[in-house]
């Protein structure tokens, strides 16, 4: 029986763009789920962490603006707020009035948010790492190629 049956999808019917749909909803469900899971002792949930990666690895020293955090990651300004408080509450990030445009927060990532991604990653791609490894090198790399070509083509 396919897995994508307890959708209604029959495979093999030329609905090829269906079968790829809900196969990445399925597998995007599965990673979620493990990394929640890994992320739960620190506390953190997967879009604190992506805050966190973001404010550290895109705003640098100089930090970014809390509305370019949420183009980013896709969420409603308003749950943006709510994690960011959150983030600052925990002292992982420090948010201030931007100095050019004070209709703007500034957010920066600070010594003991810094601390704990350095902590999480190596377990966090390892989460990554297995998860795509049930495939051989080549498939793993034609199939990363292939989907960054389609993200790029909807984007």
């Amino acid at each position: 029986m396919s897995i994508l049956k307890g959708f209604g999808i029959e495979t093999g019917m030329g609905r090829f763009y269906e079968e790829g749909v809900y196969s990445l909803v399925l597998l995007y469900n599965k990673l979620t789920a493990k990394i929640t899971q890994y992320l739960k002792p620190f506390e953190l949930s997967p879009g604190k962490f992506n805050i966190l990666m973001i404010v550290k690895h895109q705003g640098g020293r100089e930090g970014i603006s809390q509305v370019e955090v949420s183009k980013r990651l896709l969420v409603t300004p308003a749950n943006m707020t709510k994690l960011i408080t959150k983030l600052e509450a925990d002292q992982m990030i420090s948010r201030q009035v931007s100095q050019e445009d004070r209709r703007f927060n500034v957010v920066k990532i600070t010594d003991k948010g810094s601390r704990l991604l350095d902590q999480i990653w190596p377990g966090y791609d390892a989460i990554l790492r297995d998860f795509y490894q049930v495939n051989s090198h080549a498939d793993q790399k034609k199939m990363a190629e292939m989907l960054i070509h389609w993200a790029v083509k909807v984007a």
